[in-house]
């Protein structure tokens, strides 16, 4: 018999202790009519695109709070969204290789005509990177860029990028670019910190100094450290969406997924390394 309850309390403890060190995920779920879904803003406003018009309302879909939107038939399909400063929100339209920044009500305050700089170069990617400046990956040469849009300047170029880029991922002081063979993190000196070999990215979102990746069906998070490198974190995080998601977006701890007029939200308390 005391073999039994000793058997017994070995089984309860393993089963307290997996419970207790494997992170436990919440999910919200919201219908989302849209073509496009480019994230969230502290305050839990989405961003989103419908037939080529870019809106703003909140989450939960208040009908006392008004849609706020911004449209411009002349710069064709718009290609990304910058959301890292929701006072100063940047739109990338690449047909047109135009920038529009707009403020927190959606009103244009500054347009950057990119195909009117000296000497005449492609972008495939822009994002913002503070102090009035611009990240641009130039497709023509293959080198990342910063650039000083206020004062028209040029600040500092990357050696040439081997890899095709397929994303790219910013804050203010650092540029990840996604390629083929992984994630290359590149300095607001536009020098190379590290990289990080992976292969079979799907989709991938960065949030200061967080970057999750959906690779196969699997999503995995690493922390961007103190020596400027990616390091995985433990993260078993049990998300299972219900189908293949079209974009994801990554916000203060939250994983947004977005497919077929479903946003999901994933809430996942990780273990820390």
């Amino acid at each position: 018999m005391k073999l039994v309850f000793t058997l017994l309390g070995s089984l309860f403890f393993f089963a307290f202790a997996k419970a207790q060190s494997t992170p436990s995920t919440s999910t919200t779920a919201y219908s989302l009519q849209a073509d496009a879904f480019y994230g969230v803003d502290d305050f839990e406003n989405l961003y989103y695109g419908k037939d080529n018009v870019f809106y703003k309302s909140p989450i939960d879909g208040r009908a006392s709070v008004p849609k706020q939107q911004f449209y411009d038939v002349q710069l064709g399909d718009l290609t990304s969204v910058d959301l890292i400063n929701p006072l100063k929100i940047l739109l990338f339209y690449k047909d047109t290789q135009t920038i529009v920044l707009l403020d927190n009500r959606l009103n244009e305050t500054q347009r950057v005509e990119l195909n009117q700089l000296q000497p005449y170069r492609y972008f495939e990617f822009a994002g913002l990177a503070g102090e009035r400046r611009l990240w641009l990956y130039n497709l023509d040469q293959q080198r990342l860029e910063l650039y000083d849009y206020i004062n028209d300047k040029l600040v500092v170029s990357s050696p040439v990028i081997q890899n095709q880029v397929t994303q790219m991922l910013t804050d203010y002081n650092y540029c990840h670019l996604i390629s083929d063979t992984g994630v290359a993190s590149y300095n607001n000196y536009a020098s190379k910190t590290s990289e990080l070999k992976l292969d079979n990215i799907h989709l991938a979102d960065y949030d200061f100094e967080q970057l999750i990746i959906q690779q196969d069906d699997a999503f995995k998070s690493f922390k961007f450290t103190s020596g400027y490198e990616f390091a995985p974190m433990e993260n078993d995080q049990n998300i299972e969406p219900q189908e293949p998601p079209k974009s994801l977006y990554l916000k203060n701890g939250k994983l947004y997924l977005y497919s077929r007029a479903r946003l999901s939200v994933f809430t996942t308390n990780q273990k820390k390394n």
